[in-house]
């Protein structure tokens, strides 16, 4: 259970490989299990992650969120440092891209760590297929999208393939507005994760 006093905004830190991060709470009942029943939080990064990350090795984004070396090697790898009892407690939710390749076909996948799709940022969707979820309250109520990386504003990665290329994933960019990146790119991760 959650205590009533907790709301979307509030924050804490953690220690992840000796860095301290700001988390911010970003929903309430917001994602869903993939087990079933719905998460009471969803909390993400404040500013990006210490190291820099590219979606793919190559500039694709056939194979979707699902297949990519974000979701299947970087993300594991960055759980894999956190406190063992905040890896014991994150549950795996159910979430929405597309598939990748120009493709508007939604997937549902289930992580632990993930990144944001563009709609669950920004309400709407500029670049992306549509359906992969909505937006945070977080977001909802006006908060930045700004996010830094080594102390300066910086673009960061979005779960969601460009709908209409097969090289690229969309992007927050240094001024919070939305982008886009070829998937080779290394830039800022800011993940989200539910308990």
């Amino acid at each position: 259970s959650v205590p009533s006093t907790w709301v979307v905004g509030n924050s804490k830190t953690m220690t992840i490989n000796g860095t301290s991060y700001q988390i911010d709470i970003i929903g309430k009942s917001h994602d869903t299990y993939a087990a079933g029943g719905t998460a009471p939080l969803t909390f993400q990064l404040h500013d990006c992650y210490a190291d820099t990350k590219a979606m793919n090795s190559s500039n694709t984004n056939s194979g979707g969120w699902k297949n990519s070396a974000m979701r299947t090697t970087h993300l594991p790898a960055i759980l894999a440092l956190m406190p063992t009892e905040v890896q014991n407690g994150i549950r795996e939710v159910s979430k929405k891209a597309s598939v990748g390749g120009a493709s508007s076909t939604i997937e549902t996948v289930s992580d632990k760590l993930f990144l944001l799709s563009e709609v669950e940022i920004f309400g709407s969707t500029s670049y992306s297929a549509a359906g992969e979820g909505t937006q945070y309250d977080y977001y909802k109520a006006g908060n930045s999208k700004v996010k830094k990386f080594s102390g300066s504003a910086d673009y960061w990665w979005e779960r969601s393939p460009y709908g209409s290329y097969s090289t690229h994933f969309c992007t927050v960019n240094s001024g919070g507005g939305a982008g886009y990146y070829i998937a080779s790119i290394a830039i800022g991760v800011a993940f989200g994760f539910c308990f």
